[in-house]
């Protein structure tokens, strides 16, 4: 046996085993989008925003009307009152109007998530400005109606609008709407452990009441419960929430879900005075992504045991900037594609542990709104760098893929500077997702292999993929990419 040169540092092999597998995919690749201004009719950049969101291609992007921006999202901002109501859509109808147009006959997931300031025990105020961020909208006051009733009648009118073409308001007046519009689901409110503080208890009675409520409405339509925050992900509300037995006879369990964001080191977010410094970063996502994937782990074991048959949602993940609310954010450009291979990293990893669907957040933000997760520029609505990864995997990859056993270096000591997945396709394609997960690049040996390479770096910044043919050479990963190595036929 000749043993190696040590005089120099080896360049790591990419193996897979086709003969080998392992499982197969069934993880839908998704994005949402909210109720944001900066995707008005009238703004400059609508038009180049929601043809990327066409052309990204997604199964189930979940629509969000958000709470901190009550006059786009809350259709009746008002208590109602002997002498009328105050329901109206002139601003919700469009962003709904243009995601179903731009999903092109693709399932949607609706998630009007947002409870009127007015139904809190301590009302919130709000202006009419559409532009004002108004973060204290929701708070943990409490419901006023301790029945829940008045929340899920709310969500009853909207949902008829939609879906049935009207209804009959708190008075007795019938609106018309004309829609006929079909969801595949209607998640019940979103991070209700964050603003509102909801308890387990309470959570799970306002989903049953939402729930019984809208089911008549689309009998085709799924429900998807929890939607809990990355903050914390306190095992109580899985416990109890995927415990049939706390709920009400008849009411399904399909989905439930949940988020997570990579975060730095956090002490002034609106600013970078204070905060960790951006070397940090990259070792910091992939860690904290590492650590969380064993959450996945636990959450699930917990939803095997009590209801097997209840889809996971993980749909927001991303990455925050460490000064997330600095209305002037100095973002480096080699963060997009960052964040771009953390989220590929963990979609490969929750692919690996059967999520039924990941989603990436979000396909808008802009300074003062997280805007380290947005998608598209938001002065340009051109697609960045995280969207080019996004659209990458979802091209390349997607349920019905059969995975293998695959690596990167010996076989004992695995490169921890890359990760490595490999597919069989449906239609027989063989197929390598590669990863840098460091600020340098990374010289690969993939054994005589020929095909074609498509990747994205902190090089290809914004640009679509590049594709590049290999004829039997190594290749080298520039810092921080995502990449797909197709096998020649």
């Amino acid at each position: 046996m000749t043993s190696p040169d040590t005089s120099v540092a080896p360049t790591p092999l990419v193996e897979a085993d086709w003969t080998n597998p392992t499982s197969v995919s069934k993880t839908v690749l998704t994005t949402h989008i909210w109720s944001a201004p900066t995707l008005t009719r009238d703004s400059k950049i609508h038009d180049r925003a929601f043809e990327a969101l066409r052309d990204l291609g997604a199964d189930y992007v979940r629509f969000l009307p958000w709470f901190t921006h009550p006059t786009l999202s809350v259709p009746a901002l008002e208590a109602p009152t002997a002498s009328g109501t105050s329901w109206d859509f002139s601003r919700l109808d469009p962003f709904v109007e243009d995601v179903v147009t731009a999903s092109e006959g693709r399932p949607i997931v609706a998630d009007f998530a947002t409870i009127p300031g007015w139904m809190l025990t301590k009302p919130s105020e709000h202006t009419n400005d559409p532009d004002v961020i108004h973060w204290e909208y929701e708070n943990p006051s409490g419901l006023r109606d301790e029945t829940l009733a008045e929340v899920a009648d709310y969500f009853f009118r909207i949902a008829s609008w939609y879906i049935a073409g009207g209804f009959t308001d708190e008075n007795g007046v019938r609106h018309e709407s004309g829609h006929s519009y079909r969801f595949a689901y209607w998640e019940v409110l979103c991070e209700p452990d964050w603003n509102l503080k909801l308890s387990p208890e309470t959570y799970t009675r306002l989903y049953d009441a939402v729930v019984e409520r809208l089911r008549p409405l689309d009998p085709e339509m799924r429900f998807v419960g929890l939607s809990l925050s990355h903050v914390h992900h306190d095992p109580e509300y899985f416990w109890y929430f995927l415990d049939p037995a706390n709920h009400k006879p008849g009411i399904p369990l399909d989905a439930f879900s949940y988020h997570f964001y990579a975060t730095p080191e956090i002490i002034n977010p609106f600013s970078p005075e204070g905060n960790a410094g951006e070397e940090t970063w990259t070792t910091t996502f992939f860690a904290q992504t590492d650590a969380f994937l064993d959450q996945v782990r636990f959450i699930d074991s917990i939803r095997r045991r009590l209801s097997p048959n209840t889809k996971t949602f993980l749909n927001e993940i991303g990455t925050y900037l460490a000064d997330l609310m600095n209305p002037n954010p100095q973002i480096p450009d080699w963060y997009w594609a960052l964040s771009g291979s953390v989220h590929a990293y963990l979609w490969a990893r929750c692919v690996e542990l059967g999520v039924d669907l990941v989603g990436i957040a979000e396909f808008m933000d802009y300074p003062s709104m997280i805007p380290g997760v947005t998608l598209v520029d938001w002065d340009t609505g051109e697609p960045n760098a995280r969207y080019q990864v996004t659209k990458l995997l979802i091209d390349h990859f997607g349920p019905g893929d059969t995975h293998v056993q695959a690596r990167a270096g010996y076989p004992q000591f695995i490169d921890a500077r890359v990760f490595v997945q490999a597919v069989i396709t449906e239609n027989g394609e063989r197929r390598v997702l590669i990863i840098n997960k460091g600020a340098h690049e990374v010289s690969l040996d993939l054994g005589g292999a020929t095909g074609t390479l498509s990747y994205v770096d902190v090089n290809t910044g914004a640009n679509p993929p590049v594709s590049e043919a290999v004829a039997g050479e190594g290749i080298i990963l520039g810092p921080h990419a995502t990449a797909v190595f197709t096998h020649a036929s």
